[in-house]
């Protein structure tokens, strides 16, 4: 992608996003959500939040390039970094010496930061830490990744998830506080931490759903909109 251009991410109608089951000689295609309508997005906050169990991982792996799409097409314009639900590591490695081995300079500086701001222990062997706190060395290695490429496309598996009250509310004030030429797409439940985002998400009935006007006072009003 051209280094001035802006990331942006497309689905055309009909796209449809599964998975195949059943042995190889009789495969079948099991659709979980299919696009009826055109979705295009930019740089921005981009929420995505559905029950469990009805295609939303499944969906975000087909836009990084990790899984097939069953049919139609999509577009992803940027540089794709894709943040799973889970850090699987050597669990005797320490934080800071994960971030040694992948920053130097700069962005190593950046990731010190996000961890000060974030406590995180960074002296506490992976396999010792919390949840939560995993959760918080992925999303600093995410968010430095960003910071050292810019104009990228990040897409986030339940990043909240295990993080408490206090901290939800930090890591929802760094993306609406951060630099617009990245695009962030965010799969997760706890809606009441985000106060400012450009576009809403959701799954109803094995339907994708989009939507960039938030509904009453909040984006969580805005969903249960969606769902009636």
């Amino acid at each position: 992608m051209n280094a001035t251009s802006s990331p942006s991410l497309s689905i055309a109608p009909g796209t449809r996003f599964g998975y195949h089951a059943g042995p190889f000689w009789r495969r079948q295609a099991r659709t979980l959500v299919e696009a009826s309508e055109p979705v295009n997005i930019g740089a921005g906050l981009h929420l995505f939040v559905a029950p469990n169990g009805v295609g939303k991982t499944t969906l975000l792996r087909s836009l990084a390039g990790l899984s097939p799409t069953l049919g139609g097409s999509l577009k992803v314009d940027g540089r794709v970094l894709y943040l799973a639900d889970e850090l699987k590591m050597d669990e005797e490695l320490k934080p800071l010496a994960l971030f040694r081995s992948l920053f130097k300079g700069r962005a190593l500086h950046e990731a010190e930061r996000l961890a000060e701001i974030l406590k995180l222990n960074l002296s506490c062997p992976i396999g010792k830490l919390s949840r939560g706190n995993r959760q918080k060395v992925l999303l600093i290695i995410a968010e430095t990744r960003l910071h050292q490429t810019g104009h990228s496309v990040l897409l986030m598996d339940e990043p909240l998830s295990g993080l408490d009250a206090e901290t939800r509310e930090v890591v929802t004030a760094l993306w609406a506080e951060a630099s617009t030429d990245a695009l962030r797409l965010v799969i997760l439940h706890e809606l009441e931490s985000v106060r400012r985002a450009d576009s809403l998400f959701t799954i109803r009935s094995g339907r994708l759903h989009h939507t960039g006007s938030r509904k009453g006072d909040s984006w969580l009003e805005t969903y249960r909109t969606l769902h009636q």
